[in-house]
């Protein structure tokens, strides 16, 4: 039977985690419509033989994929490269599906054809180990219906855990992302140009897991991975600059929103760190880089509060500035 959706999972040292993101999809009724391709990025410990058992007991449904460590991005392409199914979705390891919602989704994959399909996601914090939020658009995509992509962009900031593409798109345009962290941001825009038709289905699909030591929104880690957020964002933004010409006024938007954001969050984590003379040269430099190489981003990226206060001191204010954003961070 043809394979209706590639999951792309991403698995590092999960051996405590990965069973219930993996067993997720077995529960479902339409597993023959499904292809999960586990690409363990190096991992250490158990994680590989507790994915040997999933491929050894449905081989047509899980594929195993052991590749260097190389980064979360390099586990996405791995899952592009060897995807077999008309759509593609990816998933980290350490989050699940809910699988009764997944097969009501297969079913309708089963039956249209679109670019992109968007779903809902809750949000489980593992301190409590409860759903603390759901995600949807209710109100404001109309349910079942295929539309053009340019008249959801207005309404409609959609998250990773949300999409669902259509294989091909991402196969025959050579979508490549970086190999660190930071590239789901990459994973939702770099499609977008190609993107002409969408369809919306009111389902809770992906379960992402939130309070987990060790993960990429963590303070922590947002400040050990600054290079490379700084590396998706330049990249993402002179992208854009190269394509912008060739987009709708609505899909240029779009983009336009979501860099500004990563501008902001980019800014939120250099002003962390301790106010020494290096850290606020980087933060002038930052700054400076996107006065001078997008007016479109910086037109809206200078009109933030904590933005505005900044520019409008002359960096004077940049102890009281950085204790704003430590504020937001924690």
């Amino acid at each position: 039977m043809d394979k209706v959706l590639t999951v792309s999972v991403a698995a590092y040292n999960l051996e405590n985690l990965i069973e219930q993101n993996l067993h997720s999809f077995e529960k479902c009724k339409n597993i023959d419509l499904l292809e999960v391709i586990v690409t363990d990025d190096g991992s250490t410990d158990h994680t590989a033989e507790i994915v040997s058992k999933y491929v050894q007991k449905y081989p047509g449904t899980f594929k195993l994929i052991k590749q260097k460590n190389s980064g979360a991005g390099s586990t996405v392409n791995s899952g592009i490269r060897h995807a077999t199914g008309k759509y593609f979705k990816m998933i980290d390891g350490d989050d699940w599906v809910e699988s009764e919602n997944l097969d009501k989704l297969l079913e309708n994959l089963y039956k249209i054809d679109t670019d992109i399909i968007i779903t809902n996601y809750e949000v489980y914090d593992e301190t409590i180990s409860k759903v603390i939020e759901y995600k949807n658009f209710r109100g404001k995509l109309q349910e079942g219906k295929i539309i053009d992509f340019s008249k959801a962009c207005n309404d409609v900031q959609f998250a990773m855990h949300q999409v669902t593409y259509r294989t091909s798109i991402l196969k025959n345009n050579n979508i490549v992302l970086d190999n660190g962290f930071y590239t789901d941001v990459e994973y939702l825009l770099l499609p977008v140009q190609y993107l002409k038709t969408l369809i919306y289905y009111d389902l809770n699909i992906y379960v992402y897991r939130v309070g987990r030591n060790g993960q990429s929104v963590s303070l922590e880690s947002l400040q050990k991975h600054i290079d490379m957020h700084d590396l998706v964002f330049k990249r993402l933004l002179n992208e854009y600059e190269r394509i912008k010409n060739n987009l709708s006024n609505e899909k240029r938007n779009f983009i336009l929103k979501r860099l500004t954001d990563m501008a902001y969050y980019q800014l939120r984590t250099l002003m962390s760190f301790e106010m020494t003379d290096n850290n606020i040269q980087t933060i002038k430099d930052f700054v400076n880089y996107i006065k001078n190489n997008s007016p479109e981003i910086n037109e809206r990226f200078s009109q933030i509060k904590k933005v505005k206060l900044l520019l409008k001191s002359n960096y004077h204010l940049i102890g009281f500035v950085s204790k704003q954003f430590r504020k937001e961070i924690n």
